[in-house]
């Protein structure tokens, strides 16, 4: 995987695999920034949009993603505070790093 190298033991994807319904879910990640943890969840998810305010970041995530997450991954540049998704677009919705 190419991009920032946090987290090269992949402890944060496990740690959410144990607690979280991924499996073939539908995922927002709110502040995907670089889309690093948004490629990961992709590997188990049905799809994730990934949405982050700095368009610089969305940009990188775009350039990043590999072709065979192309069908999977949306980035988007949004804030959580105003979503264009509808109430209950996504099963699961994660915002780890924004805070």
């Amino acid at each position: 995987m190419r991009g920032t190298r946090k987290d090269p033991e992949r402890t944060e994807i496990r740690v959410l695999l144990r607690r979280l319904p991924l499996a073939g879910a539908g995922v927002l990640e709110i502040g995907c920034g670089e889309g690093r943890l948004t490629r990961r969840i992709a590997g188990v998810a049905r799809s994730v949009v990934g949405i982050d305010p700095d368009a610089a970041a969305i940009a990188t995530a775009r350039r990043l993603l590999p072709r065979r997450l192309a069908g999977r991954v949306r980035f988007d540049v949004g804030t959580g505070q105003r979503l264009p998704f509808g109430g209950g677009a996504f099963p699961v919705v994660i915002c780890s790093w924004s805070l």
